[in-house]
């Protein structure tokens, strides 16, 4: 579901970079332009620009900058068609796609779940027993509210006489997984008699539901929407929409199991907090998280699946590059342990441990040989996730030394762990000739370029060039977008890309000084104060 130029270029056109940001943090006026504490690293100092007349923004202290577009991008966390959607949905600009009935029956689907959602959002008022089941887990009137909690009452015919109204078919519910038709005819709210929890999208779409039974006696307890065209838990962590912005700030997440787990931790003030839907963590959860943090803490449950979940998640976070901490609870749940209250609950995450160095202190502790040697091997079939080596030394020097075993035996295999690929939207986009050599060699001589030119954050250029130029290096192309590099009439041509790059570094350097002088010009004192004021902080974070 590809979007048309021209609506790529109307957003661009029309997307006011001070309306955009200003809804996002708050600006300060200084001359004609605009600062602020830059959202995307840790100051004191304001050193994030603004200018309305050139329509870009630019922080001269971690040295982002763009326009309204490439803001929404970074702050968002969400691809350069996803950001175009968003902002066309700010100014009403009808976005069109070149599949324009595909799309049409995609939005209609998400409508449906959305008008759902507020149906189940009534009824939870409206009925005293799940009203009473939620107070007596102790989830109060605000986190039901802030997470838009539900109920689905026992006769499905409310339901559908509801949507009756609201001209929603029977095949459009099906298509969403909300109910089932029997052979016979009759149709029935999958999720009759249960407590809903809207499961939204990165986006902030609500795509799918979990529910949960309020009788005890009803089995399964638990019960997810299935795979639908706009759901796939594998893509989708319940929570993370509502906890991106504390994700940024504090560059962590705590990972758990359930919707109650969640939910008991947020309203006790933890709320860097994300659950799997039913599902193992997988590499796309992980790029998801990979956006906002380095750090994930496991909260799992310590039965024998909440263990080898464990397991699991520990490798596809470390192929992600991000730290893996495990919190092992002791006959508790997630749940269990926040009703102990916030201090009790950041003692238990600061008291735990690196994963690998978790491992390490099982081993050390083992007296039986065969275990040692299972543990041994878990360690290092773990620590070959790691893309990192040196970072892999560093952690098989700690074992060596730990267990008395030489360095030599110890053997780290090598681990060809391809990510899952997310298909993304082609922008049928008009590229410039060097552009096109570049991306075509990018594609046929990859690792020589890299090994050429480095700056690949640092070059200016049409906004779809550096969108498949960012694909092509994190090894994200759809195969759509291969095959339509690989037919470009350019040659590949090394020589001539290295010299096309270093031509558009030249451009973002003179960019950069234009930018300095702009806002330099506003405020002749502003650049030398955001210097000075910053090494400051540098001095005063050194001493403390």
């Amino acid at each position: 579901m590809a979007i048309s130029p021209e609506t790529v270029e109307e957003v661009i056109r029309v997307a006011n970079v001070y309306d955009v940001i200003s809804q996002y943090i708050n600006l300060e006026k200084t001359g004609s332009n605009y600062r602020a504490l830059c959202p995307f690293h840790p100051e004191k100092t304001p050193s994030f620009m603004v200018s309305p007349q050139k329509n870009i923004f630019k922080c001269f202290g971690c040295g982002k900058s763009g326009n309204a577009v490439k803001f929404v991008m970074e702050y968002e966390g969400i691809s350069f068609p996803e950001a175009i959607v968003k902002i066309a949905q700010q100014y009403n600009i009808p976005v069109k796609y070149t599949k324009e009935d595909e799309n049409k029956d995609l939005l209609g689907l998400y409508n449906v779940v959305k008008k759902v959602a507020s149906f189940y959002k009534e009824q939870l008022k409206k009925s005293e027993k799940a009203k009473k089941y939620l107070k007596e887990r102790e989830i109060n009137y605000s986190t039901v509210d802030f997470f838009e909690i539900g109920y689905s009452p026992e006769n499905s015919n409310i339901l559908l006489e509801y949507c009756k109204k609201e001209g929603i078919s029977e095949e459009d519910l099906k298509k969403t997984g909300i109910i089932s038709i029997y052979e016979n005819g009759q149709i029935v709210d999958k999720f009759r008699g249960r407590v809903i929890f809207p499961i939204k999208d990165h986006r902030g779409r609500t795509v799918a539901f979990g529910g949960r039974s309020i009788e005890e006696s009803k089995t399964p307890k638990y019960l997810n929407s299935p795979e639908t065209p706009i759901y796939s838990k594998s893509k989708v962590l319940y929570g993370y929409y509502e906890a991106r912005d504390i994700l940024r700030e504090k560059k962590e997440v705590i990972i758990v199991e359930g919707y109650f787990d969640l939910l008991s931790l947020y309203q006790i003030g933890i709320k860097n907090v994300v659950a799997t839907l039913g599902t193992a963590l997988t590499e796309k959860h992980a790029e998801l998280l990979k956006k906002f943090v380095n750090r994930a803490y496991l909260m799992f449950d310590s039965d024998k699946a909440g263990k080898n979940a464990v397991i699991r998640a520990s490798k596809v976070l470390l192929s992600k590059e991000i730290e893996v901490y495990y919190i092992p609870l002791e006959k508790k749940d997630p749940d269990e342990l926040s009703k102990e209250g916030r201090k009790t609950v950041e003692m238990v995450i600061n008291s735990s441990k690196d994963f690998l160095l978790y491992l390490l202190d099982r081993i050390k502790e083992t007296t039986d040989l065969k275990k040692e040697k299972k543990l041994i091997d878990l360690y290092l079939e773990i620590l070959s996730y790691v893309p990192d080596k040196y970072v892999q030394g560093v952690y098989l020097k700690k074992l060596s030394e730990e267990i008395g075993i030489p360095i030599q035996f110890l053997e780290v295999k090598e681990r060809k762990n391809p990510v899952e690929k997310e298909e993304k939207n082609v922008l049928e986009s008009k590229l410039f000739y060097p552009e096109k050599i570049i991306l075509k060699t990018l594609i046929f001589e990859k690792d020589k370029l890299l090994s050429m030119f480095e700056d690949f954050d640092k070059i200016e250029g049409s906004e779809y060039f550096l969108y498949l130029v960012n694909l092509i290096i994190n090894n994200q192309l759809s195969e759509g977008e291969l095959e339509e590099i690989k037919s470009f009439e350019v040659p590949v041509d090394t020589k001539a890309a290295l010299e096309a790059l270093k031509n558009l570094h030249k451009k973002w350097i003179k960019t950069q000084i234009e930018l300095s002088a702009l806002f330099n010009k506003t405020d002749e004192n502003i650049l030398s104060l955001i210097i000075k004021n910053n090494k400051e902080d540098v001095i005063a974070d050194d001493d403390a």
